[in-house]
């Protein structure tokens, strides 16, 4: 199934999703709560299901109502596998958490997982003393024989921060103290997230610049209520939009939130659009709107919804962080400059910026390559072009948007799906 988009005069009022990053962080918190914990406003999606599967797994008793979940942890065995799906974060926040239990476990998962490297989690698994086999060779599955030795760790943080936050979230447990020496790490935002959560159900990390974290030992994890915010990596598609083509009101966002993508008003305001705050009502308009220079290095998953920013805009805009997509759901930045040459933009990629031209979209056929960050900028892209633009692989956004075609369609955006017979390419 493909899905054409046309151009469309976007006005409208939506709620977007709650994060996905948050609810897994709160799954995993609840996890390791011994008691029962709710939480409030829970993200629907793909990734969210890999991780509430987890905590299931592991033991927890998950009852889901209307607007809420309920967790009720208990300790259990390990089981002898857990499966991350295509989650990411999942993985990388899990295997350390799940790797204090002693006993023996694989980690595996399906799609696009299996595609990401998985050295740094070894690795950093290993610096404190988890025993880990990797038949995969680099890649999934892993297996870890859980069973913290050793008290200090140099972890890379070159990668991205999620290993960091899975090591954030189990340490705590430990009888001893731990201190991680962090180098070069990168989406800092996200880490600010995962202490700001652990806080919450009552664990305390004292760090120094982001660059040495003292965890203190015998922590408990108090269980609680929480609930999950908007998020911010899904309401980007939507307010570049509004500034694209008309206007657009987000309901119940968080003006001081945590969220590395957040970052996307920093954006948007260089380029010309009209940003208004009402409460925890934003609106974004369409202006004229120029040429930007923007670093992603801390919130990359904004590149894709930067893109179809940029390639409207008057000018010749500029990306930092190329070097922060290689290890996504697919490779975004080849991906990028491949599907947006189809639609006649020709992107370019000079060390670690992305160049993108504005006013040269025309129009056509390209593909999400199953990455649901790109399926959502391909179709905020073709809101302006002249031409409608045909999408395939569409359906991918289930990994954190389920609903992202219809809300769009709320607004004004000319959506239709058909199916197709032939190849697609």
């Amino acid at each position: 199934m493909r899905v054409r988009i046309q151009s469309s005069t976007i006005k409208g009022r939506l709620t977007p999703p709650s994060s996905k990053s948050m609810m897994q962080r709160a799954l995993a918190a609840a996890m390791l709560a011994n008691g029962n914990s709710v939480i409030h406003n829970p993200c629907k999606c793909e990734d969210a299901d890999a991780a509430t599967d987890i905590i299931q797994r592991m033991g927890s008793v998950v009852t889901k109502k209307e607007n809420s979940v309920e967790i009720t942890s208990k300790v259990s065995e390990a089981p002898k596998s857990i499966h991350v799906g295509e989650s990411g974060l999942s993985l990388r926040m899990f295997s350390p958490i799940v790797a204090l239990k002693p006993e023996e476990m694989e980690i595996t998962g399906t799609g696009s997982i299996l595609k990401r490297p998985v050295h740094n989690i070894i690795e950093g698994l290993e610096n404190l003393g988890i025993e880990c086999e990797n038949p995969g060779k680099g890649f999934l599955p892993i297996r870890i024989k859980g069973g913290y030795k050793s008290n200090f760790a140099k972890i890379d943080g070159s990668l991205g921060s999620q290993f960091l936050t899975g090591l954030l979230m189990a340490l705590p447990l430990r009888k001893e103290d731990t201190t991680l020496k962090v180098k070069d790490l990168k989406s800092i935002p996200y880490i600010n997230m995962t202490l700001d959560l652990i806080k919450h159900f009552g664990i305390e990390i004292e760090h120094e610049n982001y660059e040495n974290f003292q965890i203190k030992g015998n922590q408990i994890y108090q269980p609680t209520e929480y609930t999950i915010e908007a998020d911010w990596s899904s309401a980007a598609p939507l307010l570049v939009a509004g500034a694209l083509k008309g206007i657009v009101t987000l309901e119940h966002m968080n003006p001081d939130s945590y969220q590395a993508d957040k970052a996307i008003l920093d954006a948007l305001q260089k380029c010309g659009a009209s940003i208004a705050w009402e409460g925890n009502n934003l609106t974004v308009e369409k202006k004229a709107l120029n040429a930007f220079d923007f670093d992603a290095t801390h919130s990359p998953d904004l590149f894709p919804p930067l893109v179809a920013l940029a390639c409207h805009c008057e000018g010749e805009s500029r990306i930092k962080g190329v070097h922060r997509l290689e290890y996504k759901e697919s490779n975004r930045g080849l991906v990028l400059k491949k599907e947006f040459l189809k639609l006649g933009v020709p992107i370019r990629i000079e060390g670690d910026e992305m160049i993108i031209p504005g006013g040269r979209v025309k129009g056509g056929l390209a593909k999400s390559n199953n990455d649901h960050r790109i399926a959502m900028a391909l179709a905020v892209t073709a809101l302006a072009s002249p031409s409608p633009i045909e999408i395939g692989q569409h359906e991918c956004v289930a990994k954190s948007y389920p609903e992202f075609f219809t809300d769009l369609r709320k607004i004004g955006g000319g959506v239709a799906q058909f199916y197709f017979d032939s190849q697609f390419v």
